[in-house]
């Protein structure tokens, strides 16, 4: 088994799971208590500190973990037998993660206190969500970079823009299924799709701007960096 794949999925989790924590935990605050995101941020700060959150940062760790390790273990194999790695790292990738998340979230549910349900609407809208994030980090924007390259010698430049800026569009589209998947979560009865709907006008700004904050360190500083950790591997 590939040590560099492995050693570069658990370093890049681990340097940015304190923050997605914070995060984390600031956005599902905001949400399930309609609460400004700012507002959120501080009281969970102020957790961190008081050390509230070992428990969700060790949760928080292994989502990425598994994550990051599902995506380098999936490509390396593919290489080494010559076959696309684009499906196989879409499907095996998404699945560690859409797992690793709903656990996350039943687990960060409970830190609040609110016995939340995901009932089959929010777990499917939960999974296209995490599919997009998936499909936009590990895959186009390996096509973005390799675009890139043929304008640009800087290969770590093209890498390091295209990390940050392809996972941040992608969350335009993601943030309404988000807010979708758990106002199914909190609302699951007959509730008119019109009612959801301004409930997503509501709170677009907010979210989208909690996932952009979010998105940057999980998939974009931190999948830059396990990519320049995993160029120094070497396919027999």
């Amino acid at each position: 088994m590939p040590l560099i794949e492995i050693s570069s999925a658990f370093i890049s989790s681990l340097m940015i799971s304190p923050f997605m924590t914070i995060i984390d935990l600031s956005l599902l605050h905001s949400q399930y208590y309609k609460e400004n995101l700012l507002v959120s941020f501080n009281k969970t700060i102020n957790n961190y500190f008081n050390k509230k959150i070992i428990k969700p940062l060790f949760i928080m760790n292994n989502v990425y973990f598994s994550t990051y390790l599902g995506a380098n273990l999936t490509e390396y194999y593919c290489k080494t037998n010559n076959i696309d790695y684009k499906l196989p790292t879409l499907f095996i990738t998404s699945s560690i993660n859409i797992f690793a998340i709903i656990l996350k979230d039943k687990k960060y549910s409970l830190y609040f206190n609110n016995k939340i349900k995901f009932g089959l609407n929010s777990l499917l809208l939960f999974a296209l969500r995490d599919s997009i994030t998936i499909g936009s980090c590990f895959i186009i924007k390996k096509d973005v970079i390799n675009k890139l390259d043929k304008f640009n010698n800087n290969h770590n430049f093209n890498d390091f823009f295209a990390s940050l800026f392809v996972p941040i569009i992608a969350q335009f589209i993601n943030s309404p299924i988000h807010i979708l998947g758990i106002d199914y979560a909190q609302r699951p009865n007959n509730i008119h799709f019109i009612q959801r709907i301004e409930l997503i006008k509501q709170l677009y700004k907010n979210i989208l701007l909690g996932r952009i904050i979010r998105i940057l360190p999980a998939f974009g500083i931190g999948g830059f960096f396990n990519d320049m950790m995993r160029s120094f591997r070497y396919y027999e």
